[in-house]
């Protein structure tokens, strides 16, 4: 992994300044595209005035007025092309195409002006670097395979129409070397170039994918955030009902010195305070749903008998079918009688939460720390085996009890089973 795609992965999702680099990419291959094109044709052309020199010296022009226009030609035509190809990008294909036609008839005009013991005493007399250059420059600005096939082939054919000048002295084999060698370093450069841009195109994609996952992560991080601000939100509400209206009520509802003379409003107290436990979840995701008020509604029918429920509620889904809150109302509102009429205690927990892990089954737990009995010498009564057992079986679901004696019960209610 390299130090820049590190920084992207590693950065903060709030941290943007690691992004701007990545759209440069193109950018900077382009540049260097420019540069490697503008080089290699300066280059070239300075081979051809040293060429010029050397073939004044001697005396290797037959026709100098050909050789002058030619070379004219040449000169003007770069005039044009070099600041184009530093100013645009990316470079116009009309002005590649032009490049190659200048070159090609350049190179297939001057050998008629040269003699046939210039080619023998100066090692380049004709423009073959830049033909060469010309074929680079189109490969390395389209990166088409049919662009630099095309360059070539036209080039190709001015070698093939300069050999025309000396008939007599023909080499197919050196005219071969020198197209062989403008196409292998074209085909080249074209590859090189191809595989480049796929890179780069990588690139963008691996870090479009960074970029959203790092909004991903934002927005969990966000809403995670703002689950914890609900959440002790919650626990300060609860602890302001719980110091207040909770214990007020608990307290009328109770059989000792503050309780209320009149049982209907000790009844009603006592339903009102396990409301109001039920309805302050204690987790991030507890948030009332149906199944949540449903039991509830069963905490409420045994709160009148002094039961103490404790609710605990965690991502539990808005909505089940009818059948089975009902299920699940009546088979907890069971569990809770047995703990109220055998348990001898007067506490009871009760967890409602969604097992994501298991296919999002819905499990609601009633937890006591009774008196507890042994399965082996008790077998389970009508009220387990009917309604609880059988109420679960009946809408897919299923029950289980696990107790020990003086350790408590457990009354599991899983959906789907």
């Amino acid at each position: 992994m390299s130090a820049w795609h590190a920084a992207v992965v590693n950065a903060d999702p709030g941290d943007d300044a690691v992004l701007p680099r990545v759209v440069d990419l193109h950018q900077r291959i382009r540049a260097i595209t420019t540069g490697v094109i503008l080089l290699s044709r300066v280059g070239t052309l300075g081979m051809v005035v040293l060429s010029i020199v050397s073939l004044a010296r001697a005396s290797g022009f037959t026709d100098p007025t050909l050789a002058a226009a030619t070379y004219s030609v040449v000169a003007l035509w770069n005039v044009v092309f070099l600041p184009t190809v530093a100013v645009r990008a990316p470079i116009p294909r009309s002005v590649l195409a032009g490049d190659i036609a200048v070159t090609a008839v350049a190179v297939a005009v001057l050998p008629w002006g040269l003699s046939d013991a210039a080619f023998a005493t100066v090692a380049v007399p004709d423009f073959e670097p830049v033909a060469v250059s010309a074929a680079v420059a189109v490969a390395l600005a389209t990166a088409s395979w049919t662009g630099t096939v095309a360059g070539c082939l036209t080039l190709a054919i001015g070698f093939a129409v300069a050999e025309r000048a000396a008939p007599d002295d023909i080499d197919v084999t050196s005219v071969l070397n020198v197209i062989g060698w403008q196409v292998v370093t074209a085909a080249c450069c074209c590859l090189f170039m191809r595989r480049l841009r796929a890179l780069a195109a990588a690139v963008d994609v691996a870090t479009e994918q960074v970029i959203v996952a790092r909004e991903r992560l934002a927005a969990r991080r966000s809403q995670a955030e703002e689950r914890v601000r609900q959440f002790h939100e919650q626990v300060r509400r609860h602890r302001a009902l719980h110091d207040g209206p909770l214990r007020l009520l608990t307290a009328v509802a109770g059989p000792g010195p503050a309780g209320h003379p009149d049982p209907r409003v000790r009844q009603q107290a006592a339903i009102s305070a396990n409301v109001l436990r039920g309805a302050t979840p204690d987790h991030p995701d507890g948030t009332l749903t149906e199944l949540s008020l449903a039991l509830i509604e069963a905490g409420n029918d045994i709160a009148t008998a002094g039961l103490r429920v404790e609710y605990h509620f965690a991502n539990l889904p808005d909505t089940l079918p009818p059948e089975v809150l009902h299920a699940f109302r009546h088979a907890a509102g069971e569990a809770l009688a047995n703990v109220a009429h055998h348990a001898g205690t007067n506490r009871v927990r009760l967890t409602a939460l969604t097992d994501r892990q298991h296919s999002g089954t819905v499990t609601v737990a009633v937890v006591d720390q009774g008196n507890g009995f042994d399965p082996e010498q008790t077998p389970p009564g009508y009220g387990i085996r009917h309604s609880i057992t059988a109420r679960m079986t009946e809408v897919g679901g299923s029950a289980g009890v696990d107790s020990h004696p003086g350790q408590g019960t457990r009354v599991d209610l899983w959906w789907p089973a």
